[in-house]
């Protein structure tokens, strides 16, 4: 079983709402085009990718899980840095108003790191501030260290750079109820063949909704409240998680891209996470001059069991708190 994929993308993705985007034409300078709010269409490395501004201050853009989740999955999330905040948001190839992929490494973090580079571009952006949420944040580390130089602020949230043989038995030890609904998803979603690949997400969406996403709140009975309250409308897609899965395999090590990381950085962790204060506290350790900062009263979704604190951490840390 593959707990890797599990352990660093523990999100949803809330389904899109408002009007339909823009198409922008690819001819026009990036310049022109500015941070103006609203929802874009652009041809990034040949495929039109969606794409959202919202809110005002200095740009933070955000890096997509790349497991299935819609731009819109992680507004909810960080909607309250907007007051002071300019968030841009996409969605990944083959999620919400981008165009479905053409091979199935278009589903993999490497297609999040192009586009998100692209985009950067595409906006005139010489260096830019990024934000990565658990498997996000895990490719936030593989981004900061490949560009290195147009990264000025990085915030890591709820990710680790490792995961070895002994995490997963550590892992297995202390979340007997998460190991027990993941298997249940094995079985009766992933490994039943007489499933269309929509009723797989349905499946799947039932199963992370009622059971599991609230497994990874602090208090799992508050969390199924705020589950159903902020991504009740939520969509997936079981082939993203599939992908997701297989590319990130049992293990991996990416504590040798730290040192190469230069952007001020941030690393957040969840007192009550699945993966451990200590396991987060590895990207803190690996980074020269990173901030670290716990939430005592958080597991996996600080954004939302401590709003208040969260938002004006992040503000703190941009300078505009």
């Amino acid at each position: 079983m593959r707990f890797s994929a599990i352990a660093g993308s523990l999100i949803v993705c809330i389904a899109l709402t408002g009007c339909q985007p823009e198409t922008v034409d690819v001819e026009e300078s990036p310049g022109q085009i500015g941070l103006e709010n609203g929802s874009f269409v652009v041809e990034l490395n040949g495929i039109d990718i969606h794409y959202e501004i919202h809110g005002q201050g200095p740009v933070l853009m955000t890096v997509p899980n790349s497991w299935g989740l819609t731009l819109a999955g992680l507004r909810a999330l960080y909607r309250s840095l907007e007051e002071r905040v300019t968030m841009v948001y996409f969605d990944p190839r083959g999620m919400g108003e981008s165009d479905p992929i053409r091979e199935e490494s278009d589903m993999g973090m490497a297609a999040v790191r192009q586009d998100f580079d692209a985009l950067r571009q595409h906006l005139g952006l010489d260096k830019v501030n990024a934000i990565g949420w658990s498997n996000g944040c895990t490719n936030l580390i593989l981004l900061a260290s490949e560009y290195a130089t147009t990264l000025e602020y990085a915030i890591f949230l709820h990710g680790v750079a490792s995961f070895t043989p002994e995490d997963l038995a550590e892992f297995v030890s202390a979340n007997p109820r998460l190991v027990e609904l993941y298997v249940k998803l094995q079985q009766e979603v992933f490994a039943n063949e007489s499933l269309s690949a929509e009723e797989k997400t349905a499946q799947l969406r039932a199963l992370w909704l009622s059971e599991y996403f609230p497994q990874l709140f602090a208090d799992p009975v508050a969390g199924r409240t705020m589950v159903d309250a902020v991504f009740g409308e939520a969509r997936f897609s079981a082939a993203h998680v599939q992908y997701s899965n297989t590319e990130m395999g049992d293990s991996y090590d990416l504590t040798d891209r730290l040192s190469q990381i230069t952007a001020r950085s941030l690393v957040i962790a969840g007192a009550h996470d699945a993966m451990s204060e200590a396991k987060v506290q590895e990207i803190h350790d690996g980074i020269a001059d990173s901030e670290f900062v716990v939430f005592e009263s958080s597991g996996h979704f600080s954004p939302v069991e401590e709003p208040e604190a969260f938002k004006q951490t992040i503000w703190d840390f941009l300078g505009v708190g």
